[in-house]
C-alpha cells in the first residue's frame, strides 16, 4: 500500500472549478498518450511482426483506442461538471511531455508502444491505495517534489498533491457534498441545462453510455464515479477497468516478446517529436539521454513529414474549437449541436486518427535516420472563437476549407490518406456553411407584406429542447395553447434577454416572436 497522503481539501465552488480544472487537463493530456501509443502499432505483417502475432497487436491497438475514446467520454463528464457549477469548459492544457507536480508518479509523455510505456499506463490508472511497482515496475523521474498541502483560510484556490486519479476525484466527490449541504443543490448547480453534453449529441451512444448530464448531486457523484471505476475499476474489481485491461496487455506483450526475442510490433517512433518547440517547453532542451529517453524532446526537420506534423496540430486545434462551441455555444438549436458533437468525433475518427497513424510511418530527419515522427498534439491556437454564431461558424467553415486544400497539396506523398482526409474535412464544411440567426441576415427587416407568423411554422421551432426542458416547471414551450397564455411575460423576458438562460435572442428572433403576439397568437 501507498503511504497515507492527506485528503484534498475543497472549501467552496471555486476550489471545486479549480480542480475540476486541473482534471480536465489531466483526462486530456492522457488522452493524447494513449493515441499516440495506439498511432505507434504496426498491423500488417514484417520484419519484427510475424502474421501470427498481428491478431494480439490488432487488439492491442483496438484496446486503446476504446479507452481513448472513453478518456475522451470523461473529459466530456468533467466539463459538464464544471457547466453545472456554473464554469466555462475546459478543453487546454500543457503540451507534452510532463512530469506531474501533483502525482510523480503519473508521467505524460508521448512515446511508441512498449513495456515501459505500459507501465506508466499503469502508474496513470492505478487504483487508489494500490502498489503497482511489483506489476509495473519503478519509473525514473517520478521523485519529483510535491507542492505543499492546503493551509489557511482557503479564500483562494491552490494546487495540492493527489497520490492518484482517484483520491483527485474522490476529494471533488467530497467538497461537491459539502457545497450542496451549504448552499442547497438550486444554488449549487445553476449552470444551464442545455450546456451539458450528452452521448446523443456525438450520435455514437453506444459507445459512450457513461456520457451524462450533471444537473444535480445524484448525477454529479454518478460522473464522478463513472470516470473512477471506468479507469481502476468498482471497489477493486479492476479486470475490465482501463487498468486491467493495461494490466492484460503487458502480461501479453511479456509472454510474446519472451517467447520470440526479435518480436518489435511498433514502428520506429521517437518520443515527443515537434517541428518548433513551444514556448512551455522551451526549458526542456533535447535530453542526451538518447533517442528512446521518455522526456526527451525530438525535432521533426524532414520537410514533407513537418509539414504534415503541421497539418495534424492544425485539424487536432479545430477539433478542440468545435468542442468548445459545442459546449459554450448560444444561438445553436440542437440540432446544430448535435452536428458540432459529431463533426468532432468524426474528426478524431476520420482526420486525426489516419493523420496520426501516417506520422507514426513517416521519417524524422537526417538526425535520426531509420526514425519515424509521430503526432505531437501541439496546442497552439485551441481557444475559443468569438462566441457570436455567425461569425463562428463562419470561421469554422472557413478553416475547414483551409485544411482541406493544405491536404490536398500534400497529396503527392500519401494521396490515399491524404486524399480521404481533404474528402472528409470538406464534407464537415459543406452544412456549416451559409448560417444565419433567426433563419435571416442579421440586419434583415422583415417585409411589409410578410406573412402573419404562425405558432407551427415559425413560433413552435424558436424554442430548443433545452428551453422547453429549463420552464416544464413554469409552462409548455412546446404546446400553443401554454405559450399563447403566457405569451406576454415570455415576451418581456425575452426581450430583456432574461430568457433564454444561457444566451439572450438575437433581436430578430425577439421581433419575430413580437409579431406573433401582436397579431393575436395564431395557431
Amino acid at each position: 500500500m501507498e503511504p497515507d497522503r492527506t485528503d484534498l481539501v475543497v472549501d467552496g465552488r471555486e476550489e471545486l472549478l479549480y480542480l475540476l480544472g486541473e482534471a480536465a487537463e489531466l483526462e486530456h493530456a492522457v488522452c493524447c498518450t494513449y493515441l499516440y501509443a495506439a498511432f505507434s502499432l504496426r498491423t500488417e505483417p514484417g520484419e519484427g511482426l510475424r502474421a501470427e502475432q498481428v491478431p494480439a497487436v490488432g487488439a492491442w491497438k483496438r484496446a486503446i483506442n476504446e479507452v481513448a475514446l472513453q478518456e475522451m467520454a470523461h473529459l466530456a463528464l468533467v466539463n459538464n461538471l464544471v457547466a453545472a457549477l456554473g464554469g466555462a469548459p475546459r478543453l487546454g492544457r500543457h503540451n507534452l511531455p510532463q512530469r506531474s507536480p501533483y502525482a510523480p508518479e503519473i508521467q505524460l509523455t508521448l512515446a511508441p508502444f512498449s513495456e515501459q510505456t505500459l507501465q506508466r499506463f499503469l502508474h496513470i490508472e492505478r487504483p487508489e491505495g494500490m502498489d503497482v511497482s511489483t506489476m509495473a515496475g519503478h519509473l525514473d523521474g517520478g521523485q519529483a517534489p510535491l507542492p505543499a498541502a492546503v493551509t489557511g483560510p482557503g479564500v483562494l484556490p491552490a494546487p495540492q498533491p493527489f497520490a492518484s486519479v482517484g483520491q483527485l476525484y474522490h476529494g471533488i466527490e467530497r467538497g461537491l457534498v459539502a457545497l450542496v449541504e451549504r448552499y442547497g443543490e438550486r444554488q449549487v448547480f445553476v449552470g444551464p441545462p442545455n450546456t451539458q453534453a450528452i452521448a446523443s449529441c456525438f450520435r455514437i451512444p453506444e459507445r459512450m453510455p457513461e456520457l451524462i448530464p450533471v444537473t444535480d448531486l445524484a448525477s454529479a457523484v454518478a460522473a464522478i464515479e463513472t470516470i473512477v471505476e471506468e479507469g481502476e475499476g468498482a471497489r477493486g474489481a479492476w479486470e475490465d477497468a482501463h487498468f486491467g485491461r493495461f494490466a492484460a496487455m503487458l502480461r501479453e506483450y511479456r509472454a510474446m516478446a519472451a517467447g520470440d526475442p526479435g518480436f518489435a510490433p511498433v514502428w520506429p517512433v521517437v518520443t515527443n517529436p515537434y517541428v518548433r518547440v513551444p514556448r512551455d517547453l522551451l526549458g526542456l532542451a533535447p535530453a542526451p539521454a538518447g533517442p528512446d529517453d521518455p522526456f526527451a524532446l525530438h525535432l521533426v526537420t524532414d520537410p514533407y513529414s513537418a509539414a504534415v506534423s503541421d497539418l495534424f496540430n492544425a485539424c487536432y486545434a479545430l477539433m478542440l474549437q468545435l468542442l468548445y462551441r459545442f459546449f459554450q455555444h448560444t444561438e445553436e438549436s440542437d440540432a446544430e449541436l448535435d452536428l458540432l458533437g459529431d463533426i468532432s468525433v468524426q474528426m478524431m475518427r476520420q482526420v486525426i486518427r489516419p493523420l496520426g497513424e501516417l506520422l507514426a510511418r513517416l521519417p524524422v530527419g537526417p538526425e535520426a535516420p531509420g526514425r519515424t515522427a509521430g503526432a505531437c498534439f501541439m496546442v497552439t491556437s485551441a481557444t475559443p472563437i468569438t462566441p457570436h454564431k455567425i461569425a463562428a461558424w463562419t470561421i469554422m467553415h472557413e478553416r475547414l476549407l483551409e485544411l482541406a486544400e493544405v491536404a490536398t497539396g500534400l497529396e503527392g506523398g500519401a494521396p490515399r490518406v491524404l486524399g480521404r482526409v481533404a474528402e472528409r474535412l470538406v464534407a464537415y464544411a459543406e452544412p456549416l456553411a451559409g448560417q444565419t440567426v433567426g433563419g435571416q441576415e442579421p440586419d434583415a427587416e422583415p417585409a411589409e407584406d410578410a406573412p402573419v407568423p404562425s405558432f407551427a411554422s415559425d413560433i413552435g421551432p424558436l424554442f430548443r429542447d433545452h428551453d422547453r426542458a429549463a420552464m416544464r416547471w413554469a409552462f409548455d414551450l412546446g404546446a400553443a395553447d401554454s405559450v399563447r397564455e403566457h405569451a406576454d411575460a415570455i415576451l418581456a423576458q425575452v426581450a430583456s434577454g432574461q430568457m433564454p438562460c444561457d444566451a439572450p435572442w438575437p433581436p430578430e428572433k425577439v421581433a419575430l416572436f413580437r409579431r406573433w403576439v401582436e397579431a393575436g397568437a395564431p395557431d
